[in-house]
């Protein structure tokens, strides 16, 4: 499979679960509550799938594909892939140590989630789009133009499909938990359907 078609649908499963946190911040805010369980289950998400799925298939496929081909990133600016992970990391960091006291009812701890939930939120959905609308275009067109097979790869998960399954799977329940809607890959055939 084209490792730029899996990302893509790797980008929609992710949006799904900021989908659930951005649900989460504004029940931090207007209701004054955090559940535990939920909060929990994203941070796991962000943490497992994220960090150790997705970041690893653009450190280990992507860039050595994209150095192969001799992509020339510096062409699109602002697509910054190594520093707004240790900012995003971060905000995962501050955003689980606020959940134990959020979930008691501290309203600083309420509003320190929120924040970091939107900054996580708005940084990451920004890396999305820069590298869907920069990025992944100037990937395509070098690849027409050189040998595209650099980017093709057989591997749509962790390395694991079953580790890949069971993320897909906590994305679900998560967002059956907090009535947001699923993510449809279209690696699976179909097409995006995201609100």
């Amino acid at each position: 499979m084209h490792l730029i078609r899996i990302l893509l649908d790797e980008h929609r499963l992710i949006e799904q679960v900021l989908n659930c946190l951005e649900r989460m911040a504004d029940r931090c805010q207007s209701h004054r509550n955090l559940e535990s369980g939920p909060a929990r289950d994203a941070i796991d998400f962000l943490r497992g799938f994220i960090q150790r799925c997705h970041d690893r298939k653009v450190e280990e496929h992507l860039l050595p594909a994209i150095q192969a081909m001799g992509v020339a990133t510096e062409k699109c600016l602002k697509c910054p892939i190594r520093q707004s992970r240790q900012d995003n990391r971060s905000h995962v960091d501050a955003m689980e140590a606020s959940i134990e006291p959020a979930c008691a009812g501290s309203a600083a701890a309420l509003d320190e989630f929120a924040r970091h939930a939107r900054a996580y939120i708005d940084g990451l959905l920004d890396c999305i789009a820069r590298h869907e609308d920069c990025l992944f275009p100037l990937i395509e067109e070098t690849a027409r133009e050189t040998d595209g097979a650099l980017l093709e790869s057989g591997d749509r998960g962790c390395g694991d499909d079953v580790a890949s399954s069971t993320y897909t799977e906590a994305a679900d329940r998560l967002a059956d938990r907090l009535g947001v809607p699923r993510a449809v890959m279209s690696a699976s055939g179909d097409e995006k359907q995201m609100p």
